[in-house]
């Protein structure tokens, strides 16, 4: 949870979405701003865990000449990780892997959207 009531909603909106075990804004040097996490992730290791991945995705983007980072996805044999940068914070969100990815673009852009709207980014 952060201290911002609307923040906590909208992530919390997320988390609802079938498919979704978690998601968390995270400053891009690892600060968590707000989560909306199960118990059985840690936010602090998820915060640090998404600074080096960003970092690391950010810096090929530039490298290979393909401009800013916008967002990235980790498919796996347990689930889905997906990063998409909202102005200086990421957004992230931990997903099995059957989440119906086009419900979850348009939840997502509405989030996003409200997110910006709270000036927090």
């Amino acid at each position: 949870m952060s201290t911002n009531p609307q923040l906590d909603e909208i992530l919390d909106g997320l988390r609802k979405i079938q498919g979704i075990h978690g998601t968390a804004l995270v400053e891009k040097y690892g600060l968590v701003s707000g989560q909306a996490l199960p118990a059985w992730i840690d936010a602090e290791s998820l915060g640090a865990m998404v600074n080096l991945i960003v970092k690391a995705s950010a810096r090929a983007t530039r490298e290979l000449a393909q401009g800013e980072f916008k967002s990235a996805m980790i498919d796996n044999e347990k689930g889905r990780l997906i990063f998409t940068a909202l102005g200086s914070k990421i957004l992230i969100i931990v997903a099995t892997p059957n989440v119906a990815m086009g419900i979850l673009q348009v939840k997502l852009q509405t989030a996003a959207q409200a997110i910006y709207q709270l000036g927090i980014t």
